[in-house]
């Protein structure tokens, strides 16, 4: 008997606490409702967004200047490599040419010189030959000589600035992460001062009780 009383007195402590319990959305609307608003807040909101913008824009430009300045001699590269390409062909045409000129011209004096023995032999021939294709070569190869160092040092040139610029980029993005801290900082920093304003006055002009 006993203890059905005391059973039915713990059913009725149970219910009272549910009755005096209140909701957890509840408590955290209490909660929320007497944080105080600052009507600083959206002022520096906006503000620390705009640096942050200007400082974002920066950054995007700077990028899209060094990959058009990579692009500009990449193309400038390639350009002077077909025009070299065509000015070294044309040398070599030329050369060729006069080369069989001056061979021609050399047989023919040879041939008159010994019509009367017609004892022009093969092995002169040769000698002609070899001679000829000598004076070629001697003269391509200072020609050939100045393209290929310029085209050495353009490559060089290249890879130069690209390396520079990755050097740059790697400076930068470890400056880029202290920016970002401070600004987040000055930020936070700028929120507490204007609220500590804010609560200042508005202790001094609560009414007094």
């Amino acid at each position: 008997m006993v203890q059905k009383m005391i059973h039915q007195k713990e059913e009725v402590l149970k219910k009272e606490v549910k009755k005096v319990e209140v909701p957890k959305a509840e408590i955290q609307k209490v909660e929320e409702q007497n944080e105080p608003s600052y009507v600083t807040d959206s002022f520096i909101e906006t503000f620390w967004d705009q640096i942050e913008g200007a400082v974002s824009r920066t950054r995007d430009y700077r990028e899209q200047r060094q990959e058009l300045y990579l692009q500009a001699i990449k193309e400038t590269t390639k350009f002077n490599g077909v025009y070299l390409k065509t000015l070294k062909g044309l040398f070599e045409q030329t050369t060729k040419l006069n080369g069989d000129l001056r061979k021609g011209l050399f047989q023919n004096n040879i041939f008159k010189t010994n019509e009367s023995t017609h004892e022009v032999t093969e092995s002169l021939k040769s000698h002609v030959s070899e001679a000829a294709s000598k004076l070629e070569e001697l003269s391509l190869t200072p020609i050939n000589s100045a393209f290929d160092l310029i085209e050495r040092t353009e490559k060089l040139f290249e890879q130069n600035s690209e390396a520079f610029i990755d050097y740059t980029n790697e400076a930068l993005n470890a400056w880029e992460a202290v920016t970002d801290n401070y600004l987040k900082q000055a930020r936070k920093t700028h929120q507490n001062i204007a609220h500590r304003l804010e609560d200042s006055v508005r202790v001094l002009v609560a009414p007094s009780k």
